[in-house]
């Protein structure tokens, strides 16, 4: 490959990026519009063919040569949406990386050099049938919209060759808060584990790239929550709502009277100067893939024991095979229910932030992968209309604010407006479980060779 030398500049963010970015390497970017995270992607894919263009890679099996790269989107689609034109121009003979001599499967949308290196793209649907493949650097967008699942169970096995570079590269929308894949990956970021990095930034931190007076007004015309969220990639962007990605226009619904439940499982949180809740859950499928719509509430405050007993027996007569699911801190109130009323209850898990990411991870909205446009979505916790008071709860439970910095959100949430949520934690956490935990990875070189 002749000599080629560019000068290409980067922003602030970009270039401590690209520093983050070697070998053994994770790389969160929660970065906000305007920063240039899919054109810094691209520069990516072609610096990293670039320096391993025509490079024997040492301790390979077999002779290798160059740099495998994947890029993965929600869909497909997205990944051509996104980049297809410009990756074209960048790669054309008249190109600024065309020197770099790619030729592009416009079917596959493979990119093939000549020194051995591609760069392949892949929607989820596309990944999930793509698992034997083997890499060496994958850069993920709109992670968010990515089942954490498939980085853990796909992504990370495309690493497990010895020689593999294993460099990953994240970036996207916060629309899943505090429980989406980007927030995990810049959380460990932030934990200075090694090989493990986070970058976050906004259009105030690259000046060079961004409008800063357009974004004013852009500002001035945004509902506050969703300026938060898309230009300040602020994960508690809906205020310190404990489920921000609860959208009552979306996960409010009624079920179809056809639907035959799997299971029923009933949430009890118990009350009485405090309001005490029974959410009442039909599961439709089975396993994790299961999706759960809340279909009844019982919410009153100062009702007596016997009272409560009452709306226990009334469920039962409906679901008699309905597993209960009880704040265990009050054995005594969970044996009057089952003494007086005949109901089962299951050992419920108690642990607060784990039950919550378990509810967070059913209501995320999925990419449907049988549509082939990557509108559609889905989500596996759903609310009957009629449960006016767990909608509520889903609009106002919040955490904590630091008191000394009220600005700052903290991870523990209120102890107010949560009776229906705890109520809904239980039965979800404990028989849905947490979401699949993370792997850590990686080590502290950072030479690329």
């Amino acid at each position: 490959m002749p000599d080629q030398r560019h000068t290409i500049r980067l922003n602030r963010p970009q270039t401590l990026a690209n520093r983050a970015l070697q070998r053994d390497s994770t790389v969160a970017t929660p970065w906000g519009r305007g920063v240039g995270k899919s054109w810094f992607q691209r520069f990516i894919w072609y610096t990293w063919i670039a320096r391993w263009e025509n490079v024997w890679r040492p301790g390979a099996l077999r002779p290798m040569r160059g740099c495998r790269v994947v890029h993965l989107m929600p869909t497909f689609k997205a990944c051509k949406d996104v980049h297809a034109a410009l990756a074209e121009e960048d790669l054309g003979k008249a190109g600024e990386w065309g020197w770099l001599g790619a030729k592009i499967d416009h079917q596959r949308w493979r990119i093939s050099f000549p020194g051995g290196g591609w760069i392949q793209w892949f929607g989820t649907k596309e990944a999930n049938s793509a698992r034997g493949i083997r890499c060496d650097l994958v850069t993920m967008d709109e992670c968010d919209d990515i089942d954490p699942g498939v980085l853990d169970s796909v992504v990370r096995p495309w690493f497990s060759e010895p020689w593999s570079l294993k460099g990953l590269l994240l970036g996207g929308t916060p629309r899943r808060g505090r429980y989406g894949l980007l927030y995990r990956e810049h959380r460990k970021g932030l934990e200075g584990k090694a090989g493990r990095f986070s970058v976050p930034a906004t259009f105030d931190d690259a000046p060079e790239t961004c409008d800063l007076a357009y974004i004013q007004r852009v500002r001035e015309d945004t509902p506050l929550a969703i300026f938060r969220r898309e230009y300040l990639c602020d994960f508690d962007s809906a205020e310190g709502l404990v489920y921000n990605i609860f959208e009552e226009s979306f996960h409010v619904r009624v079920h179809d009277p056809r639907t035959i439940w799997s299971e029923i499982l009933v949430g009890v949180d118990h009350g009485y100067e405090d309001p005490g809740a029974l959410v009442v859950i039909g599961v439709a499928g089975g396993g994790r893939e299961a999706t759960c719509h809340i279909i009844e509430e019982f919410y009153e405050q100062h009702k007596t024991e016997s009272w409560w007993i009452e709306r226990a027996k009334e469920i039962r007569a409906r679901y008699p095979r309905a597993k209960w699911y009880a704040d265990p801190s009050r054995p005594d109130r969970i044996r009057g229910l089952k003494e007086g009323a005949h109901v089962e209850f299951v050992q419920a898990k108690n642990a607060i932030e784990d039950g919550i990411a378990a509810v967070a991870d059913r209501l995320v909205q999925r990419v449907d992968p049988n549509d082939r446009t990557g509108r559609r979505r889905f989500s596996r916790l759903y609310v009957h209309p009629r449960c006016a008071h767990t909608i509520a709860e889903f609009r106002t439970y919040r955490r904590k604010r630091d008191p000394r910095d009220p600005e700052r959100v903290l991870d523990a949430p209120e102890d107010r407006n949560n009776h229906a949520m705890d109520a809904l934690r239980y039965p979800i956490f404990t028989r849905f479980g947490s979401p699949e935990p993370l792997p850590l990875i990686g080590n502290e070189s950072l030479g690329m060779l």
